[in-house]
């Protein structure tokens, strides 16, 4: 008891050579800029606030002021006030809180070891019940990043038992799963005979997956055995149920939308018109009740798992995100989302190196909760070759422009024309030349050929012999897929070829997307596809979004820009109503890129709006009155 009261009096008489201490109504501001959201301000009042005291009560406001600093990013603002505080006497009673933040700031540096030794004398006891989460996130992820995964699995076996939000209970058994997953087999088996409570369920979850992955039924039945051990698990519901195959029980109605964008960089303007256009439909959804709050969140600094996970573990039970190719296959090929996801881009063919990919991942295998919205030119492709197929055409001749972009566009059409029965009779790429575009044209519909074969003949006669030269006869129609200058260049050369009667199909790259009906005339005849944003531009719902961007902006954007501004807006209907379209293949939405609904294989199936150009102006393509 008598130390006691000297510990007491002890604190009492430091106190008094410290300063006052500041009153409720001094901190009460700061309190307010928190709840009000304002955390720049906040930490501002706190940093003010801290220069009026000395000692242990200074030192808590300073942490204050970084721990506000660090969750809005001011990362080296507050490492350098941290640094302040590195060589003065922190009190035992606010060492745990100055250790988090430095693991915190270590973490977000790429600095995970580091993290981990600031961590490594902080027992969970010591920093309160409401730091405790954060301490064993902390390790979870650092030991993730080192490669530490079964460690990882039990700091976020430990972390479930103190959440008590859904959302993010959810994401730390995704995470928790990942890491099981990624685990060497043998440190599991080794960790199954001291293991007790819900991390054994989570090891005996990991081992029946492990051996009866190559056998559906015999997994079931696993899976099923698992469930009446475990009937309880957190891991019931949500793991063992996707692997079932209840894949549409993981679409919930978003709350808080997470849009991941590269903000900075090479695709920054891309990625700031397709915010603008999610914002503005967002903004036009505002008499909605039901309305989700949208952050966003920038990809352009540091690796997308890392920025992903946080935007879940903050709140967001939706992403919406990331954009670029590799990006995407990064994250889909890193296991199961936390939650479900709106890719806007598709997974490239061939991970790089770096990606670590999981059983299944690639373009031809859907990931549970991962579902992919993109404007592919090969998604355009196919729907052209259907449209003539459906129209009657089924042998054609192809022509795309020069490079790897028209590589990908011919071996989309050969292989979608073949898969609907049709004959891809020749294929000729486009030169960069305007006066080279006759001679691929005269090439793939056989004149070549024709005056050739009258050379032949004159040189055998040795005398003159009349000759009209003639094409090819078994071509149905003509695929075209060039930017706007090239497409302008074949008609003509066709009708000069003798093929001015040959129907032309053509991706919707031949168009601007600007109505130019003096530059466009040498379109005329040619059947396109393309978004309703731009076709259709007087209808009611294109009409409102354009108000929402104004008329001087769409004047001064490019047409590639507005198809993402429209984009953007289709995400944020994707959103909200990917639930009800998802399983229901007779549900879709009508977007501004066209009606929009969910394939099998996760992708969003973006059907267009045909036209067919007369006068150099697209107008509605009605097949039943198109000329043959």
């Amino acid at each position: 008891m008598k130390t006691l009261l000297f510990a007491v009096a002890a604190t009492i008489a430091l106190a008094g050579c410290q300063g006052p201490e500041p009153r409720a109504p001094e901190t009460a501001a700061a309190e307010r800029f928190v709840a009000d959201g304002r955390f720049e301000a906040a930490a501002e009042e706190y940093l003010a606030l801290s220069q009026t005291v000395r000692g242990p009560t200074a030192h808590g406001l300073l942490l204050k002021a970084v721990a506000l600093l660090v969750d809005v990013g001011q990362t080296d603002r507050a490492s350098g006030l941290l640094d302040e505080l590195a060589g003065q006497a922190i009190s035992d009673e606010l060492a745990p809180q100055y250790a988090l933040l430095a693991a915190d700031l270590a973490l977000r540096r790429g600095e995970p070891q580091r993290t981990l030794e600031r961590l490594s004398g902080v027992p969970a006891s010591l920093v309160g019940h409401e730091s405790a989460p954060k301490l064993h996130l902390l390790r979870a992820r650092a030991y993730e990043d080192t490669g530490r995964f079964l460690d990882a699995a039990r700091e976020r076996a430990m972390l479930d038992e103190m959440l008590d939000d859904a959302t993010r209970r959810a994401a730390n058994h995704s995470a928790l799963w990942d890491a099981l997953t990624r685990a060497r087999r043998a440190r599991r088996e080794q960790a199954l005979p001291a293991a007790t409570g819900a991390f054994l369920g989570w090891l005996r979850l990991a081992t029946a997956v492990e051996e009866h992955r190559s056998s559906p039924d015999a997994l079931v039945r696993a899976l099923s055995r698992w469930q009446a051990e475990f009937p309880s698990h957190p891991a019931g519901e949500e793991i063992v149920t996707m692997m079932l195959g209840a894949v549409s029980k993981t679409v919930r109605q978003p709350t808080r939308i997470a849009l991941l964008l590269p903000l900075h960089g090479d695709f920054a303007e891309a990625a700031r018109v397709v915010r603008d256009g999610f914002l503005a439909a967002w903004y036009s959804d505002a008499s909605s009740t039901l309305r989700p709050s949208v952050e966003v969140h920038d990809t352009s600094f540091e690796a997308i798992g890392v920025v992903y996970t946080r935007a879940v573990e903050v709140g967001a039970d939706f992403v919406v995100g990331p954009l670029r190719r590799g990006p995407v296959t990064s994250l889909a090929c890193g296991g199961t989302p936390l939650v479900t996801t709106l890719a806007l881009n598709e997974i490239a063919e061939t991970p790089a190196s770096g990606d670590r990919t999981s059983p299944g991942c690639g373009p031809q295998h859907p990931m549970p909760g991962l579902y992919h919205f993109a404007l592919t030119p090969e998604a355009e492709v196919r729907q052209v070759a259907e449209r003539a197929w459906f129209d009657g055409f089924g042998k054609a001749v192809a022509f795309t422009r020069e490079g790897k972009w028209g590589e990908r566009i011919h071996r989309a059409f050969a292989a979608e024309l073949e898969r609907l029965g049709g004959i891809l009779l020749d294929h000729r790429v486009l030169p960069s030349v305007a006066g080279e575009v006759g001679k691929p044209v005269a090439a793939a519909l056989g004149v070549s050929q024709s005056r050739e074969r009258a050379r032949e003949i004159r040189r055998i006669l040795k005398r003159k012999v009349e000759h009209e030269p003639r094409r090819r006869q078994d071509v149905d129609f003509v695929f075209m897929a060039a930017r706007p200058a090239g497409a302008r260049q074949l008609k003509p050369h066709l009708a000069f070829h003798h093929a001015p009667d040959l129907p032309v199909y053509s991706t919707s790259h031949a168009w601007s997307g600007v109505h130019d009906p003096t530059g466009d005339r040498d379109l005329d005849g040619v059947v396109l596809g393309d978004m309703p944003w731009l076709v259709t531009p007087e209808a009611p719902e294109q009409a409102s979004l354009r108000g929402q961007l104004g008329g001087d902006a769409l004047a001064t954007q490019s047409p590639e820009l507005s198809r993402l501004y429209a984009f953007g807006a289709d995400a944020y209907r994707l959103a909200i109503g990917l639930r009800r379209i998802t399983g229901d293949p007779l549900s879709n939405i009508d977007g501004h890129t066209g009606r929009l609904s969910a394939g099998p294989d996760h992708r969003i199936v973006r059907r267009l709006s045909w036209v067919r150009f007369a006068d150099g102006l697209p107008t509605p393509y009605d097949p039943d009155a198109a000329e043959r």
